[in-house]
């Protein structure tokens, strides 16, 4: 595949520093520019390794990509390959980094009719992140949900209800707003996309971290029980969500390499 290999153990092998413009200025569409233009087009397309790899040559060469990247996408994939999930719901899809890798790892598990749902707010991540599935191959594996994710949550949970069948989700990547993931992850235990067996990845927790977060999945039912009921009845907007209180966590804290060469981490729960 001549440049297409991804270096992961040399620093030439990170991307480009994040600055404080880190996304939406344009470099999305030039990365699809520069995927669907490579010289080595015909070897990327339904390949997704070589789709990553090109993503990683654009962070590297040209501009920095808030990705999960290849140090700690590589964990998350052993853990699909250890757990074969037949479901994952992701919350942030960005350009499809995520859906792509972990989509492979899915198909790679053999397990039957995997579904990984990518939710993306932004219309313009969410274009990108469609065509790059498509080439990658994975367009049978990966759906691209456009919208705010607590209403695309509602959604899914309602066409499960109407179809007779669970709402629960094998696994939930949670990689969107950090200020985001606590409310969302209650309104996903309250719909029943997380109930017991499920597994919640968390990203970013040591950098920039989410203590509040981290306080919750690691507090008991008596603790969340304490801070819940004087809330019952009088939350009505849909906006805030209190969660289930009787589900409890078991929770590791994971160290991973950020694309860019620092040290990251990810909740697992």
């Amino acid at each position: 595949m001549g440049g297409l290999a991804i270096n992961t153990t040399t620093p030439q092998g990170f991307y480009k520093p994040e600055e404080k413009v880190f996304c939406n200025d344009g470099r999305e569409n030039q990365l699809l520019r520069f995927v669907t233009t490579h010289p080595q087009l015909s070897a990327i397309r339904n390949s997704p390794e070589a789709v990553l790899a090109s993503i990683d040559e654009f962070a590297r060469t040209k501009d920095f990509l808030m990705n999960v990247g290849p140090h700690k996408g590589s964990i998350i994939s052993d853990l699909i390959a250890t757990e074969r999930p037949s479901s994952i719901l992701e919350i942030g899809g960005y350009i499809g980094y995520s859906a792509i890798m972990f989509g492979r790892a899915m198909r790679n598990t053999g397990v039957s009719a995997p579904r990984y749902v990518s939710l993306e707010m932004n219309p313009t991540f969410a274009s990108v992140s469609r065509a790059l599935i498509e080439l990658a191959g994975l367009s049978d594996v990966v759906e691209v949900q456009e919208g705010p994710s607590r209403a695309s949550m509602k959604r899914l949970a309602a066409g499960s209800s109407n179809q007779g069948s669970s709402a629960k989700w094998s696994m939930l990547f949670l990689d969107h707003s950090k200020i985001s993931y606590l409310n969302d992850l209650k309104l996903a235990e309250e719909l029943g996309i997380v109930a017991p067996g499920s597994i919640v990845i968390a990203d970013d927790m040591k950098r920039p971290g989410n203590p509040m977060y981290s306080e919750y999945v690691r507090a008991d039912t008596a603790t969340k029980e304490a801070a819940y009921m004087p809330f019952v009845g009088c939350l009505s907007d849909g906006n805030i969500s209190l969660g289930n209180p009787d589900l409890i966590y078991q929770t590791k804290l994971v160290e991973g390499l950020e694309p860019t060469g620092h040290m990251g981490t990810s909740l697992l729960t």
